[in-house]
């Protein structure tokens, strides 16, 4: 699973890559999804910073029961643990943006949800 595939919602448009996900780590490295290594931990694809090899962006299939056994902090109305697209939740350390190459604005913003790996560190 991709970070692209959290975006696919089965409509006909322009195909949406990794390579379109930009997004500075907090060593200071931008980069793009593509860019990255990519470790697949259980059911958790995790995309690790070129540079520094901290996990930066987590993707994993939606399960509602993942969320009865989350720690209480961690409840599925607490965004802070990972935003919830078309089947999929993805968090990050870091705020990533949807910006294809030789574009100058970006197009979404997906905003920083640190928790997502404390939620999900036990999968």
């Amino acid at each position: 699973m991709r970070l692209a595939d959290v975006f696919d919602d089965g409509a006909v448009r322009p195909t949406i890559s990794d390579a379109d996900f930009l997004l500075r780590c907090a060593c200071g490295t931008e980069q793009r999804a593509d860019e990255m290594t990519i470790d697949v931990v259980g059911e958790i694809t995790l995309y690790d910073c070129k540079r520094c090899r901290t996990s930066v962006v987590g993707v994993l299939a939606e399960n509602p029961l993942d969320e009865m056994f989350a720690p209480a902090p961690m409840s599925r109305r607490q965004e802070a643990g990972g935003h919830r697209l078309n089947g999929y939740v993805v968090g990050s350390r870091v705020d990533v943006v949807l910006r294809p190459a030789g574009e100058d604005e970006d197009l979404v913003l997906i905003p920083a949800t640190p928790n997502f790996f404390a939620q999900y560190r036990n999968l």
